[in-house]
Parts: C-alpha cells; structure tokens; sequence
C-alpha cells in the first residue's frame, strides 16, 4: 500500500489476465482506445471513461486495444479522504455497480490536465497536501461523470446485508457463523452465496477488511505490532503477522518501515 501513486501508459494490445485484487482505491481514466474488464461480467471502458476498482474488489483485464490510459492509485485513509462524499462511486461499486462512468466530452481536456499536473508533482516530490488537491479535484470529475446504462447490477441482498454487518463488525472477533446469523441464513447457504457473488469467502472478505486497516494503522500510527494484531481481531500476534506476508508479501514491520519511508 501507498499513499500516492500517479502514472501515464500506452499498450497496443492486452492480454487477458486473472482476477486479482489491490489494497488501494484505484482509477483509470481512458484517453485513448478501448479496454474490456471483468467485473461480475465483462464490460468495455473506451476514451473519455473512468474505471474505479475499490480495495479488496475482484477484477480482471479481459483485453484492450491501442489503449492510452492516465491512473492513479491512493489510499483513502492517508489522504484524509475514507469519510468523504467524493467517495461515492467506489462505495457505489463495492455495492455492485460496475465501474464504469463516462465523463462529459467537455471535461476530457481538464480531466487530462489534472492528471498530468498530479504526475509533475509527484515527480517534483512536492507535499502530500499539493498532490492531495490534485487528486479531491480529479474525484470532483469522477462524481460529475455519469454511470454507464450497464451500472444497476448489485449484488444479493442478503451478501449485501452481510458486507455491512462485517463492515461495521470486522475489528470483532467474527466469522461465518457469526455473518450467517446476522443475515438469518445458515452458513452453507452463505458461505455458498457469497463466494458466488463475490468470489470471495466469508472468511476472505473479512481478513481483507482486516488487514486494509492494519496497513493504514502501521502507516499512521506508532502502535506495536502485538496491539495492533489484538486491535483488528487476531488473538495470536504470529498468525497476524504470518496473514500479513501471505496477502501483502512483507512482514508488519518490514512493511512499515517501507512506506513510512517513502511517504516521509
């Protein structure tokens, strides 16, 4: 995890690749070309439209073609930005909407030019407070742009109920069971449905929600390791620390020390 990466590529062809995840918020605005994604079903991105992929949201690249793509990945929390309204098409996403908005053909031009301010800024290394202006405007034109007409597709009712129930429950000590009976289903049934939907399990999604907040608290916070894997529900510090490395291929500590260092 980062609090800040901002960049600019061009493919002349893509190939597809499995489905994968990331720990930060991220958003690709097409300048050029054409992109097909896997998001619950595939779906095409082309010029003068965002992509937004929340953290711990199953994706894939399917395909593109002479693509030329602007992107910026960030992390909420670092950026003082996990409460805020100019959130809400990666919460709309996280909800089931495909990530998908078309931006006005009157914007495309700022559009660009934010984006290209961010990566001179980022290459200047001026302060996070500079960059971070840049980033709460280019979230100003991803809530102007409108939905693609593929966009109203959620998820089950009942998997919806039971993200909430572990979105407001997941620094307790929670699992199947307990998600099952918030929902009032037994744990087969969804631990069956919500794989299906999500393509996660229950326990997946938890220790995903789990370990996204350990990355912001190693990053802003001083707390030892051990009162951390207490804090977001592991009773064992080494079966924390051995999560950690699987999922996001450092130690806690060694991560730390990574990106505290380069958002200095």
């Amino acid at each position: 995890m980062h609090a800040l990466a901002v960049g600019e590529e061009r493919f002349g062809s893509i190939e597809p690749q499995k489905h994968d995840t990331h720990a930060e918020c991220v958003m690709t605005y097409i300048v050029a070309g054409s992109l097909t994604i896997a998001h619950r079903q595939p779906f095409d991105v082309s010029s003068g439209m965002f992509s937004v992929v929340p953290p711990g949201v199953p994706h894939a690249l399917l395909k593109g073609h002479e693509l030329h793509v602007l992107w910026l990945s960030f992390c909420p929390d670092c950026l003082n930005l996990g409460q805020s309204e100019l959130m809400v098409p990666f919460d709309n996403v996280k909800q089931g909407a495909l990530p998908a908005l078309k931006a006005n053909p009157k914007r495309h031009e700022f559009i660009q030019s934010l984006f290209y301010e961010l990566i001179a800024a980022k290459k200047q290394a001026l302060s996070l407070e500079v960059q971070r202006s840049f980033v709460v405007l280019l979230l100003n034109e991803l809530n102007r742009a409108c939905f693609s007409e593929l966009q109203h597709v959620r998820y089950n009712s009942k998997v919806e109920q039971a993200m909430a129930f572990i979105q407001a429950n997941y620094l307790q000590p929670i699992g199947l069971q307990e998600v099952s009976d918030a929902v009032h289903l037994s744990a087969p049934y969804l631990a069956s449905l919500f794989k299906r939907e999500t393509e996660f399990t229950v326990g997946q999604w938890i220790t995903q929600k789990r370990l996204s907040q350990a990355c912001s608290q190693l990053l802003h916070t001083p707390m030892p390791i051990s009162k951390l894997a207490e804090q977001l529900g592991w009773s064992d510090t080494t079966h924390f620390i051995r999560q950690f490395k699987k999922h996001i291929g450092h130690t806690p500590a060694s991560w730390r020390k990574k990106y505290k260092k380069q958002n200095v």
